[in-house]
């Protein structure tokens, strides 16, 4: 039985290339189909799957990514609809040709995430459906990789949408004893609900009588407040109280998340957290955790347990972060600049190949001297050993 015209939802390329026409009971409307299916055909700007865009030239599809973490090329059930709409409309077949059966049809619900692409040729098409399987095979071998894409993906949909209070925390403390803090720091973005318009907040506050134990580094210009244990919990209860003002989530960056949590839980701070809602991600009203360091770890493919460091993230996306003058309000803003790299940019896979582009599989593998901007200096301190095995 052919899917309803009410429905809406994308179909396999593959299906609607090679599969559609066969499925024909008309001989005669099943050869026009395959025609303008040809790969010669494909490429006319006048096809009804071409991009319709001004700068576009090619033909339109999508990656389409469902809950599972799989993706598929897939072609919208509206360009289906179009295709058919068209064949008749050029007088190609008598009338309508039937739908493809339902069972070939993904529903709108079923696909989490549809990043529309262009492709320039069938062979560009055929060899990124390659390669889409590829990753597949990887996901399931990897599967904690998949959690962290999805991840990914819904970070981008809620930042894009302007929405709730995006909040980097660091709390910082001796390393003998965790529960002498140094100093905090925080930065903060939201917008204007009315105007859209982008507001901001940072501070960095350093606690006076834990210096004897762990001396906070300062730069001249980012301004640090001095602070007791009393004057820093009420800042940091106010700030929380802040966060919730505006009603909406409250989005949460760190780079330790139940060493965070423990942190805001403890007498040092006492944070009332019953709206905090562990491994959830949403746009309802609570308190969301983000790891900045798994977004990056998504990105870049990393399938281990072992999560990266702010500052190799920082590194490989450009953000200056110096190891040698790091404190808690600058490690704070280098992760919200972290997080606003990644979300803004584009779906995940094309964000690597553009960052990358010498990376072509889902697991981006860096040089020693790309993970270490003083491998080079290393190198002349500490001899190489030379390994006969083939370097990975």
């Amino acid at each position: 039985m052919a899917a309803s015209a009410t429905l809406t939802g994308f179909y396999r390329t593959s299906d609607i290339l090679y599969q559609y026409h066969p499925s024909l009971r008309n001989s005669r409307d099943a050869i026009q189909l395959q025609k303008i299916l040809c790969s010669d055909a494909l490429l006319n700007p006048n096809h009804p799957l071409a991009a319709q865009g001004p700068n576009e030239k090619g033909i339109q599809a999508y990656i389409g990514t469902f809950q599972d973490g799989q993706a598929r090329l897939l072609f919208s059930s509206a360009q289906v609809e179009y295709l058919r709409y068209w064949l008749h409309a050029m007088r190609l077949t008598p009338s309508l040709i039937p739908l493809p059966f339902s069972d070939c049809m993904f529903l709108t619900e079923d696909v989490s995430n549809a990043e529309p692409v262009v492709f320039g040729s069938a062979g560009e098409l055929v060899a990124a459906s390659k390669k889409l399987g590829r990753m597949n095979q990887y996901l399931l071998e990897n599967p904690l990789l998949v959690g962290r894409r999805l991840m990914f993906e819904r970070v981008r949909k809620l930042w894009g949408a302007k929405q709730g209070v995006w909040c980097a925390l660091q709390i910082d403390a001796w390393e003998v004893d965790h529960t002498a803090i140094s100093d905090v720091g925080w930065s903060l973005v939201r917008w204007e609900p009315e105007s859209g318009k982008e507001v901001s907040q940072r501070a960095h506050l350093v606690v006076k009588e834990n210096q004897e134990y762990r001396k906070t580094l300062l730069q001249e210009d980012r301004k640090s407040e001095m602070v007791t244990k009393g004057t820093l919990k009420r800042r940091v209860t106010d700030l929380f109280s802040e966060l919730r003002r505006h009603g909406g989530p409250v989005f949460l960056l760190s780079n330790d998340v139940k060493g965070d949590i423990h942190y805001l839980r403890s007498k040092a701070f006492q944070v009332p957290l019953e709206d905090y809602k562990p491994n959830m991600l949403d746009s309802a009203a609570g308190v969301y955790m983000i790891d900045v360091t798994e977004l990056f770890d998504a990105l870049t493919g990393a399938a281990d347990a072992d999560r990266s460091t702010l500052l190799r993230l920082c590194n490989h996306l450009r953000i200056n972060l110096n190891e040698g003058a790091r404190n808690a309000g600058i490690d704070a803003e280098a992760s919200l600049q972290a997080l606003r790299s990644m979300a803004s940019g584009p779906s995940l896979d094309q964000q690597r190949s553009l960052r990358w582009p010498d990376q072509t599989e889902v697991h981006v593998e860096f040089k020693p001297w790309e993970d270490n901007p003083e491998h080079d200096d290393l190198e002349g301190l500490i001899p190489m050993v030379k390994s006969t095995s083939e370097e990975l």
